[in-house]
């Protein structure tokens, strides 16, 4: 009897594999070994903003930044009352944001009511430094360059030792992350410096326009929202959809088409955005049919489905578009302001005063993690690509769910495709969407497969693409190429996919054909 009871367990050579794989100690080794590795990189972005842009700087020289973003923006005069009501309510609702994380965990609803109290309560305190002029319109502010670089980059020194010190284990992306931003930040002071005088040429250096960036970066930002998104919907059922930029393309060109059809009113923007998501529902369901009813190999049926999609949108290019000129022209979605939010200084321009693609995206964010982790469907179709044998035994049809996820997600997509047009306002072209539909996919590696964590990662590469932009306004002032800064995107995408972000587990069906036994 003592002998079978300290037996050891008969253990498979493939689970003993991984019990060794995710040991205790494991885990505690790769994480301290990616803590030293991040240390070191936050380390050598001290250095940089310390040597490259505080040593080398001159120390008098400046630079201007500019917070407003137009007249119809300016922010309007609050009484003393209002704003203490504002402050009031921005500490009421940050409170009851971190409640609602810490009591029903429910973060994505938490982290919208703290950003939502940050934002009231910051629009006081701005009014009160005097950000605004009495007639409303924001000030612009001047910064030392090489003492904001000395500034920040002694904090940067001090993050970086302490992760190679101590070996963070939790905290080391978030200060990772920071780190990067804050050098974004001083990197942005340095390029527009001397924007404060007068140049030896006669020319001014135009001043940095902090609120331009920050809503270029929601535009830039909004196709690849919609692209991760789809990304997530398929693969969290278990299919991997390359296909996304087949949709973009598709996407694009019916929207522009349709638009110049019906018009640019609202039921013609409408419209325009309606017929791209059922045409990108249409190729999601070519996918779903190759992959789940005949057992293809998912991967060959997308980058078959993005070559078909290259093709037809060169051939109707070349046969229509170029032919009938009235069917390719700039349709452009209009702004649309929210009242109230619209005003909050700097942050407001950005985030209340785009076009209704922008808006949808982010109720989308809300929606579709909603949808997947608090909803009986989201439970069936996250089962299904976790364990579909199991979901099958209790009633679940792995089939259909799969193919109701990769249809949803091709509708998504193709909303997506429209915002390359009707949404920026320029013309249909080939090479549009610039391979962003790939990049989504790394987008949605580096969200760990969650519409959250994808929303936070798209906003890092569409702040690279916005200040990519602005590089065009300082080409003396940069000595980096500006073809290094445009291609930032794809190396964040390359360093994703190489695992940067950490050991991420996919859905452990990802990819993998279900045959029915």
């Amino acid at each position: 009897m003592t002998d079978v009871l300290e037996a050891p367990p008969v253990v498979s050579p493939e689970l003993e594999h991984e019990v060794h794989e995710v040991t205790l100690e494991n885990l505690r080794t790769v994480s301290r070994g990616r803590s030293l590795g991040l240390g070191v990189a936050v380390i050598v972005m001290a250095a940089i903003e310390l040597l490259g842009f505080g040593v080398a700087s001159k120390q008098a020289i400046e630079s201007t930044i500019r917070l407003d973003f137009a007249p119809a923006n300016n922010v309007p005069a609050l009484s003393t009352a209002l704003q203490v009501v504002l402050l009031l309510a921005g500490v009421a609702c940050i409170v009851g944001g971190i409640l609602v994380i810490a009591r029903w965990r429910l973060k994505g609803v938490g982290g919208l009511v703290i950003a939502l109290g940050a934002i009231l309560a910051l629009w006081p305190i701005a009014l009160w430094v005097n950000v605004n002029s009495a007639s409303g319109t924001l000030k612009t502010v001047t910064l030392p360059v090489a003492g904001t670089a000395y500034l920040i980059g002694a904090c940067t020194l001090v993050a970086g030792i302490l992760l190679v010190v101590f070996r963070y284990d939790r905290a080391a992306f978030p200060i990772f992350f920071v780190a990067i931003s804050v050098f974004i930040l001083v990197f942005l002071v340095w390029m527009a410096r001397g924007s404060n005088v007068l140049m030896n040429n006669g020319s001014f250096v135009p001043p940095l326009s902090l609120t331009t960036i920050l809503a270029s970066t929601f535009l830039g930002a909004t196709p690849l929202i919609y692209g991760s998104l789809s990304g997530v919907l398929c693969e969290r059922s278990g299919v991997v959809n390359i296909a996304i930029e087949g949709q973009f393309m598709f996407g694009a060109m019916a929207a522009v088409m349709v638009a110049n059809v019906i018009g640019g009113s609202a039921v013609g923007l409408a419209t325009a955005t309606l017929v791209a998501a059922v045409i990108g529902a249409m190729l999601g369901a070519v996918l779903a049919y190759m992959a789940l009813h005949f057992g293809a190999n998912q991967i060959i049926v997308g980058v078959v489905i993005v070559a078909f999609c290259t093709a037809m949108v060169q051939y109707l290019m070349d046969q229509v578009l170029d032919v009938h000129l009235s069917l390719n022209q700039s349709v452009q979605a209009p702004l649309l302001a929210i009242p109230f939010f619209s005003r909050i200084p700097v942050i407001g321009p950005a985030l209340f005063d785009q076009n209704f693609l922008v808006y949808l995206a982010i109720i989308l964010v809300a929606v579709i993690n909603f949808g997947l982790f608090r909803t009986r469907w989201g439970l069936r179709t996250r089962s299904v690509g976790e364990h579909p044998k199991a979901s099958e035994t209790v009633g679940i049809s792995v089939l259909r769910t799969r193919y109701t996820a990769v249809i949803l997600g091709g509708f998504v997509a193709g909303i997506g495709g429209a915002v390359f047009t009707i949404g920026q306002g320029i013309q249909m072209s080939v090479g549009l969407t610039n391979g962003e539909g790939f990049i989504a996919l790394a987008i949605m590696i580096f969200g760990r497969w969650r519409p959250w964590g994808a929303f936070a990662a798209t906003m890092l590469f569409g702040f690279t693409i916005a200040v990519g932009a602005q590089l065009n306004l300082y080409g003396n002032q940069v000595v980096v190429p500006g073809q290094f800064i445009s291609a930032l995107p794809y190396i964040i995408t390359i360093a994703a996919v190489a695992g940067l972000v950490g050991r991420v587990r996919p859905p452990a069906a990802d990819g993998i054909p279900y045959v029915r036994e």
